[in-house]
């Protein structure tokens, strides 16, 4: 079987489940922990270490998701590792949170600077964004000093690149070019 469609099967199940026990919400917070634990060196190694057996790996990811963790996802978890599927645990819960956007309406926007954002330089990209409804953007703020000024934007697919950097990388490109050209 194609992993993606594993890891797909996997979400799509958790998440008609979460629906039928009104925790969709809250597995969605587990799974956004999940993703990022799934995306760490460390964890990864742990999740794809053949020594390590199914049930501790299992047990140590319950563990590092937390007491907080609903008994849903850590039944999800259980049952991706008893299955001997724990290497599609990361691309299961990516494949969750875009099932929940989807479902919800979120809109997930990507910001990358030069410096933090503000709060109100937030809430202005939010209204030009999604109009006059504020609840429906998920920020995900990125800092980047090389990129001197300016900034970067993703928005679903949609992709803006207004920063310094690239702008002069665009200038000395076509200054490269004329020089070639005389």
């Amino acid at each position: 079987m194609n992993n993606s469609k594993i890891a797909v099967r996997y979400a799509k199940a958790l998440f008609d489940l979460a629906g039928e026990q009104k925790s969709i919400d809250a597995v969605y917070e587990d799974m956004k922990a999940i993703e990022r634990l799934c995306a760490m060196r460390e964890v990864k190694e742990i999740i794809t270490n053949p020594v390590i057996p199914q049930k501790k790996r299992n047990e140590i990811i319950v563990a590092l998701a937390g007491d907080k963790t609903n008994k849903l996802t850590v039944k999800f978890i259980e049952l991706v590792f008893s299955h001997g599927r724990g290497d599609y645990l990361g691309a299961a819960a990516r494949n969750y949170l875009d099932l929940t956007r989807r479902n919800r309406g979120i809109r997930q926007v990507t910001v990358t600077t030069a410096v933090p954002v503000s709060s109100k330089t937030r809430e202005e990209l939010a209204a030009v964004i999604t109009g006059t409804d504020h609840g429906n953007v998920e920020f995900i703020e990125q800092v980047n000093g090389s990129l001197m000024g300016g900034f970067i934007i993703r928005v679903d697919d949609a992709y803006i690149d207004a920063s310094v950097r690239t702008r002069l990388n665009r200038f000395r490109k076509e200054f490269s070019l004329a020089a070639y050209a005389e």
